[in-house]
């Protein structure tokens, strides 16, 4: 979450640093793809379910911001001022651009919104304390992201900044895989009983699908 707010802030920015005319223009095109993705979250991911469409979606955030790294190398940037020392359009620029929009697709439609449904993990006497902290840490380390940004630019270049969190968000996606259980079909008393094992995610899968077999037979 806090990459993509590095974007929406540093977005003029960066689109300036690698040649464009009206990086606001682009910019706003970025901010739309989440609009856009964000909707198709909200329609979706009840009936997808919220592990399945992490899981298949989070791993492009990382690969997206692995082809920024790549391009960025292609992008000859005075590291003191970060200005691109050519004026010119090129290649390298235009594929950061493209998987910017791709990185940012793959966000909207999976942790952009996803994250915020997490609440309903706590149990209901510490839900308020609970949703207090999650809350806090997703902004605390949007704070510190933003703050150090630039300055990893010019510190270990913008391939290696970019580089840097494709790392983090691939080590989110593989936590995801292991750590983050489906709740969809489940009633609260449930999803405590589900913690009751640890992470949870097998035995989650595990009931999901005996209450699935329970309410086929309920039906027939």
């Amino acid at each position: 979450m806090s990459g993509f707010n590095v974007l929406m802030y540093y977005s003029g920015t960066l689109f300036a640093l690698v040649g464009f005319s009206n990086p606001v223009a682009v910019g706003l095109v970025v901010s739309g793809t989440n609009l856009a993705m964000t909707l198709v979250n909200m329609l979706v991911v009840d009936s997808f379910g919220r592990r399945r469409l992490l899981v298949t979606t989070s791993w492009g955030m990382s690969a997206s911001l692995v082809a920024v790294a790549v391009s960025f190398a292609y992008i000859p940037v005075n590291l003191e001022t970060l200005e691109v020392t050519t004026k010119s359009v090129t290649t390298p620029a235009i594929i950061v651009l493209v998987f910017i929009i791709f990185f940012v697709l793959f966000y909207g439609v999976s942790i952009g919104n996803t994250a915020w449904m997490s609440a309903d993990f706590f149990p209901m006497e510490v839900r308020a304390v609970g949703t207090m902290y999650m809350t806090c840490c997703c902004w605390g380390s949007n704070l510190i992201v933003s703050s150090t940004f630039l300055s990893m630019m010019k510190g270990i270049t913008p391939s290696g900044a970019f580089g840097f969190y494709a790392c983090l968000t691939f080590i989110g996606w593989v936590m995801i895989i292991f750590f983050y259980p489906e709740m969809s079909g489940l009633q609260l008393e449930e999803i405590r009983e589900v913690f009751k094992h640890g992470f949870g995610v097998r035995y989650a899968s595990r009931l999901r699908k005996q209450r699935a077999e329970d309410r086929h037979a309920r039906l027939s």
